[in-house]
């Protein structure tokens, strides 16, 4: 799904993992299909997902969602002709730390263990989730994972991150796609559609979490920090020189410590870009290490789980 240019307060949403899982629940039933939800409740040591990802698959093998790098999910459809026989849901784990694991008939790739529910489901006995869970604005949601009345999982889901991008350009394009491609929801918005004065009173700045400035106007960017640092966006950041930057935040009225810490110039990690699709990639990994408080360093030089929270300093 490609973005489009904002307009007014309109912008293009995109999908949330647990939005397209209860999509595929409901297309399997409307289809008169019978399939099966995967939740994973737990892991410990290195797996593919954590605690809250889920997968559904078809009676006809059709997977949406990801638990694994594809191995846990070949092997669940192999069993999901038993459990749709009206099997009842059931707790199930996946043990990769045993050495004898590849007669398993897995040989997975990560070293740990995942406890997953298998809830068989259709027409009769529809998922719990596809008429429970309800968005709450852009507000995180409280979700327990339940089985006989049991709260066998309770997580908090965050809405995807939603990035407004300032510009017209053709570097504005690179970006716009690759954060899309990783779920987030995006807007564009040209000066021809609203002009930088009117930003501040035409868009909804509190809808996004993060926002990108590329106009290559200085006067266009000088009024643009002016309407995204005061707001509650989480992530400013401005393309150009750090002497520029500079120079745009020295004349910013009422510049805080807390509004000069959300800007980000030069913008991006230094990953060595060049190209509009390498800088394009820079942007938006700094954008993901902001708005998840990592460090975004080399995860080889870290100690423990890749998963642990790794925040910046």
């Amino acid at each position: 799904m490609g973005h489009r240019t904002l307009e007014s307060r309109e912008f293009e949403t995109l999908m949330h993992e647990i939005t397209k899982t209860i999509k595929a629940c409901r297309q399997i039933i409307a289809s008169g299909q019978r399939g099966v939800l995967i939740t994973v409740l737990s892991t410990q040591g290195s797996t593919y997902r954590r605690a809250g990802a889920r997968a559904v698959i078809s009676e006809r093998g059709d997977c949406t969602g990801a638990i694994s790098g594809g191995c846990i999910e070949n092997d669940l459809r192999e069993r999901a002709d038993v459990w749709l026989e009206h099997a009842p849901p059931r707790v199930i784990s996946y043990d990769a730390t045993r050495p004898d694991d590849i007669v398993f008939g897995l040989g997975l790739g990560c070293r740990g263990t995942m406890q997953l529910l298998i809830e068989p489901f259709d027409a009769k006995r529809p998922p719990r989730i596809i008429d429970e869970f309800h968005w709450n604005g852009r507000r995180p949601v409280t979700w327990s994972t339940m089985l006989e009345g049991r709260a066998l999982l309770t997580e908090t889901i965050v809405p995807e991150p939603s990035l407004v991008i300032f510009g017209g350009g053709p570097d504005v394009a690179p970006v716009a796609r690759i954060a899309e491609a990783v779920g987030w929801r995006v807007a564009v918005i040209r000066t021809r559609d609203v002009h930088p004065e009117e930003v501040a009173e035409k868009v909804d700045l509190g809808a996004f979490d993060a926002a990108v400035i590329m106009t290559h106007n200085y006067l266009y960017d000088m009024t643009l920090l002016s309407a995204t640092l005061p707001s509650s966006i989480e992530y400013v950041g401005l393309l150009g020189p750090r002497s520029r930057g500079e120079e745009l935040l020295a004349q910013i009225e009422n510049l805080t410590p807390a509004m000069r810490a959300k800007m980000h110039s030069p913008i991006g990690l230094d990953l060595g870009a060049d190209t509009p699709e390498e800088i394009a990639l820079a942007i938006v990994a700094e954008v993901q290490a902001v708005l998840r408080q990592r460090s975004a360093a080399f995860l080889r030089d870290g100690d423990g789980s890749i998963h642990e929270i790794a925040r910046a300093s």
